[in-house]
């Protein structure tokens, strides 16, 4: 396959922490396909997706009530953390921290329309309090930014902790986990371009688990 376009779907998180490694993969095996990334919350990509602007893409799951039809594969399940600056004290005294212990505690927070926006203040309000945002609006690496200057504390995905520098707390339980899936339209299969993307995503986790 010497010739061809994909174009990829995902969330700023996504695009921080598993995306580059794969395209990196993808690029030194089929170096002639160009790749277009949309960058998105899974409400804006899903929405992109059943429009035909993209050929795949890296979602949130469960969709949301009314979404388009769109075939779903579960790629993985990953722990959201808390980080938080390592010159700054601690959130919690404890190896993990709890949802309750968010409350009050200043936090960054994303812009609107970040998946891990919406699962935050939604966890919060499951445990019967608003969050309290030092700082808001920001994306990944901003957020990150704010965090390592000492402004709060925020929930973002292992892989980009993992990443990050900073000191990270995780939560008791496993009530604070995402699901990330592969998307594409039902009656549209994927060009195979795409689908050699997708193999090559697949491969790339079977190696990192």
């Amino acid at each position: 396959m010497r010739r061809g376009r994909v174009r990829l779907g995902a969330p700023p998180s996504l695009c921080a922490s598993l995306v580059p490694d794969v395209l990196r993969a993808y690029h030194a095996r089929y170096p002639g396909i160009e790749l277009f990334i949309d960058e998105g919350g899974s409400r804006d990509l899903v929405r992109d997706l059943a429009a035909g602007a993209l050929d795949l893409a890296l979602i949130i799951t469960p969709l949301g009530v009314g979404a388009p039809a769109l075939t779903t594969t579960e790629l993985l399940h990953e722990d959201l953390v808390v980080v938080s600056s390592p010159s700054a004290p601690p959130p919690v005294r404890r190896a993990r921290i709890r949802i309750e212990d968010l409350r009050g505690l200043p936090m960054a927070m994303f812009r609107r329309g970040y998946d891990l926006r919406e699962m935050t203040i939604a966890a919060c309000r499951a445990a019967g309090f608003e969050p309290s945002f030092t700082v808001e609006g920001g994306e990944m690496d901003a957020v990150l930014g704010f965090v390592r200057a000492g402004l709060g504390v925020a929930v973002v995905p292992g892989m980009v902790a993992a990443r990050s520098g900073l000191r990270v707390t995780p939560f008791e339980g496993d009530r604070m986990r995402r699901t990330v899936a592969v998307a594409h339209r039902k009656d549209t299969p994927p060009p195979r371009a795409a689908r050699e993307l997708w193999g090559v995503l697949l491969e790339h986790l079977g190696e990192a688990g």
